[in-house]
């Protein structure tokens, strides 16, 4: 009867280190969404982060990212292949969580996008980052283009709705935003979403900025508007639309690099819906795998595109995503 008791404590208390041990892990991922990354050139260094999902759909919030590794590599320049591409990754960030967020939606409602995104896929893409919004997020909606009066006080943006947690005014916001005319003042918009967002006190305040083309029209540089956005602690994502081997993003990826944001990219409008998910997702729960890039030895050179796999462990379980980088 000893031996018997003493055999039941020992499984007992095995089962309940298991148990620690396996809650420890947090939830198992069964989706991993690619957010966007951030580039420094210089280095060849791309940072991307990262969501992951449980089978409940949700948000994983806690546990542990080890073991990164890219695969598959393929690098272009001008069309052309390039040899002897490599990457060594790390972790750079665990599991970091936000409660609630602060978004300036802005959407880019000039000329071009007539062309770029005839079927409205941004009011789709936007609506769908207001539906996730949970009690406590807030967000506002506005537009820009050089043919629309700005909003007073502010330079290119038109502010169709202040920040509010009522989604359904928001949608209607989104509605009014989503037009074509006139010419891209993007520097001047992003310049004016720091100073909107400095009218709420939330300390997770994110400006979500599409546009299809570069800046023709603004006052503010991009290296203006970057640090207006630092020195008030708001991040920048930008998703740039069209094709980056003919647009030339590269202002875009150097603003969220510097404001702790991130860029995104999308060949066609129809894309727009997940990317806009994604940055719904990096600024609730996510983390971050960096990459430093070689081709032949050296960092990329502007322009090479490196696509591949990413791999990791979250939680124990081995996850994979792919990737589409430019520099």
């Amino acid at each position: 009867m000893r031996k018997l008791l003493g055999g039941l404590i020992v499984a007992a208390s095995l089962a309940i280190l298991l148990g620690g041990c396996g809650s420890s892990l947090g939830p198992t991922p069964v989706k991993v969404s690619l957010n966007g990354y951030t580039i420094d050139r210089s280095k060849g260094l791309v940072k991307f982060n990262l969501s992951a999902f449980d089978n409940q759909g949700h948000l994983i919030e806690h546990g542990t990212v080890s073991d990164p590794s890219v695969t598959d590599l393929r690098a272009t320049l001008s069309g052309q292949p390039l040899d002897a591409v490599e990457g060594q990754a790390v972790v750079c960030g665990q599991i970091t969580v936000h409660r609630n967020v602060t978004c300036a939606i802005t959407l880019d409602a000039t000329g071009s996008m007539s062309d770029n995104d005839p079927d409205h896929q941004r009011a789709k893409a936007a609506k769908a980052f207001i539906d996730r919004m949970t009690a406590g997020d807030l967000a506002g909606v506005a537009s820009f283009d050089t043919d629309t009066q700005p909003t007073d006080s502010y330079l290119a943006i038109h502010v169709w709705k202040d920040f509010t947690g009522d989604t359904s005014a928001l949608k209607s916001a989104v509605d009014q935003a989503t037009f074509e005319g006139g010419a891209t003042n993007l520097w001047d918009a992003v310049y004016d979403d720091v100073d909107w967002l400095l009218t709420q006190g939330s300390s997770n305040r994110i400006a979500l900025v599409l546009t299809d083309g570069e800046d023709n029209s603004s006052n503010k540089t991009y290296q203006e508007a970057a640090e207006h956005a630092v020195q008030n602690d708001v991040r920048i994502y930008m998703v740039g639309l069209g094709d980056p081997s003919t647009l030339d993003f590269t202002a875009m990826q150097e603003v969220a690099n510097q404001t702790g944001g991130l860029f995104a990219a999308a060949q066609d409008a129809s894309q727009l819906t997940d990317l806009f998910n994604g940055i719904f997702n990096a600024s609730k729960a996510s983390f971050c795998v960096a990459v430093t890039f070689t081709v032949n030895g050296q960092p990329p050179q502007a322009g090479t595109r490196i696509t591949g796999k990413l791999t990791f462990v979250l939680n124990g379980k081995p996850s994979q995503v792919d990737f589409d980088v430019v520099f």
